[in-house]
């Protein structure tokens, strides 16, 4: 467990140096036509992140890919590279539809990275130093109706990775769920009658391996009038083909019934890609620049006072806020609150503590928060059992809890 947790950690943080440099630099039927019905997949666990189910192919190929709403990119692992590779491979001769765009069709995608020698090629570098990079193209997707019937979209951009380094969680690939024209949702927005909304729920972090909770696109992945249900509105400080990050705005911290007052520099964009905040289910734990990060913890730490006794396995771990806490201790650890604009969001004592070890009866708990100078991210620890709704079309995003292996 020990090191699940210090792998989450390094991973958290490269992924957030990464995102914070692209930001500074910027049964079956065919249909063709608009889709009645909305989209569903499942949503599972994997070590870190989460991953989604995807069809891609004639006849239709299954993939599991991770669901990372930090970029934008949908890429597979194709058959015709690197055998090492630990995941199911695509592989294009035995699809009917598979097209690689060529030459003239690159700049419709409007990636700066792209190359030609002859096929519209791609070069995609994460957070963790994994990259892919392999041939632009174009494929069959197969889509589950909300009502068990399936849905074939015909042209969906995808990338067919020819050389990928990194282990992406022993996934297939990785569907990228953020803003811009190449992305998963804005792709399939025009077979939802022009819809641009999607929602997930995360599991929780000991749940089952077996459970899988929904990723639903399309009107009803944004339902009215869901009691609970609020929103935030979200920012668009940049062209979303440049960076497609989900930028929302973070006004405080409330730790136990004390609000911070964070000064608002802290998370200020300033139009040259630095600063602000961001939700990304592909980071691990919530990153906070270092003002709001150190006004977060000292507090923290202020308020639990010497009810747990705190333990030092910064080098570890990663994390610089560790306790041994009893079952009878939790009740003292301080609830914590973001404030975003027009809405708050309640993490529970899962969403704020990670557990890694249990010696006799103490198990050693850490706060699940890491410290930047750029860009400040709300990890996938902190948005598990909650539902969280993108609505693209009214540029808002908002959340309710649930228990999501039930959903």
């Amino acid at each position: 467990m020990l090191q699940k947790v210090r792998r989450d950690v390094d991973a958290s943080i490269a992924r957030g140096k990464s995102l914070d440099r692209k930001a500074r630099n910027a049964p079956y039927h065919k249909h063709k036509g608009r889709s009645m019905l909305d989209f569903t997949t499942d949503i599972q666990a994997t070590p870190g992140e989460y991953s989604m189910e995807i069809s891609l192919g004639t006849p239709p190929q299954n993939f599991i890919a991770i669901a990372d709403t930090g970029s934008d990119l949908v890429w597979l692992q194709c058959s015709t590279c690197d055998v090492s590779f630990n995941g199911t491979l695509f592989d294009p001769s035995l699809s009917s539809t598979y097209s690689p765009l060529g030459c003239t069709e690159c700049d419709v995608l409007g990636r700066s990275e792209l190359t030609c020698t002859p096929n519209c090629q791609y070069t995609y570098n994460y957070a963790d130093q994994s990259q892919t990079e392999g041939d632009f193209s174009l494929e069959t997707l197969t889509l589950q109706n909300t009502n068990g019937t399936s849905t074939a979209i015909d042209n969906f951009k995808f990338g067919c990775g020819l050389r990928n380094q990194g282990t992406f969680s022993g996934t297939d690939g990785l569907v990228g769920l953020a803003r811009g024209p190449i992305s998963f949702p804005s792709q399939i927005a025009p077979f939802l009658n022009n819809v641009n909304k999607f929602s997930y729920c995360l599991l929780g972090r000991y749940d089952a391996e077996s459970a899988r909770s929904p990723l639903l696109f399309g009107e009803s992945a944004v339902p009215a009038n869901v009691s609970g249900t609020l929103f935030t509105p979200q920012l668009t400080p940049y062209e979303p083909s440049v960076i497609p990050f989900y930028y929302v705005n973070l006004l405080d911290v409330t730790v136990g019934s004390e609000a911070l007052y964070i000064p608002a520099s802290a998370f200020a964009i300033d139009g040259q890609g630095n600063g602000g905040f961001i939700l990304d289910s592909g980071t691990t734990l919530t990153i906070l620049n270092t003002v709001a990060y150190r006004c977060v913890v000292d507090t923290f730490v202020a308020q639990l006072g010497s009810r747990c006794p705190r333990v030092n396995l910064q080098d570890l771990t990663g994390l610089e806020v560790c306790y041994n806490i009893t079952t009878e201790q939790i009740v003292h650890i301080p609830n914590m609150v973001f404030n975003f604009e027009a809405a708050d969001f309640d993490l529970p004592f899962d969403n704020i503590m990670i557990q890694f070890t249990t010696t006799g009866t103490d198990t050693v708990m850490c706060l699940a928060l890491l410290e930047t100078t750029g860009l400040s991210i709300f990890g996938n620890i902190q948005q598990q059992n909650f539902q969280v709704l993108y609505d693209e079309d009214n540029l808002q995003i908002g959340w309710v809890p649930a228990d999501c292996k039930s959903l």
